[in-house]
């Protein structure tokens, strides 16, 4: 079934459009369960899931309407940039790999940087993990908060997603 959602209406996803489109996009149970009933527009302006949000504009990448796969990369770098503080000093690798992704998006980053980065990130998680999970262990909401502080982050990066001309699907 294909919908369209005009931007210059104003109109955008009702809560069945936006389930059938989270069923196409394989999306777990748990974020289907918890949108069902909600618009685009309600899970946008309440979701407290920056993964969430973040997997969402990353699989519809590039359709008219929603960010592009660069506006994505930078809204991730932005949530990557509050795990720095768990990496142990002298570790350097993580937010090398947050600038080399900024840089790439900028188109600045060199053809060696770009292959480099995939295992820098790598380095962010392994050495963020450790860290994190002390943190987590001494404060039981400290995940659901980076989360929350990272749904901000996207919303704040991205414009919420919605077609952008009369006849475009999404």
């Amino acid at each position: 079934m294909t919908q369209h959602y005009p931007r210059s209406t104003g109109k955008s996803m009702n809560a069945i459009d936006f389930q059938h489109l989270l069923e196409k996009l394989n999306a777990c149970t748990e974020a289907r369960d918890w949108a069902r009933g909600k618009s685009l527009v309600e899970v946008w302006q309440q979701c407290e899931r920056g993964d969430w949000l973040l997997w969402l504009c990353a699989r519809m990448a590039g359709e008219v309407g929603w960010p592009t796969r660069n506006d994505v990369t930078l809204a991730a770098c932005d949530c990557a940039e509050t795990a720095l503080r768990y990496v142990k000093p002298g570790e350097d690798r993580p937010r090398l790999a947050i600038e080399c992704a900024r840089r790439l998006v900028a188109g600045l980053a060199t053809r060696e940087e770009a292959y480099a980065a995939p295992a820098a990130a790598l380095a962010t998680a392994h050495a963020a993990a450790p860290a994190a999970a002390l943190a987590a262990a001494h404060a039981a909401n400290a995940k659901k908060k980076a989360l929350k502080q990272c749904a901000d982050l996207v919303r704040k990066r991205l414009p919420m997603p919605l077609a952008e001309e009369e006849g475009t699907s999404v």
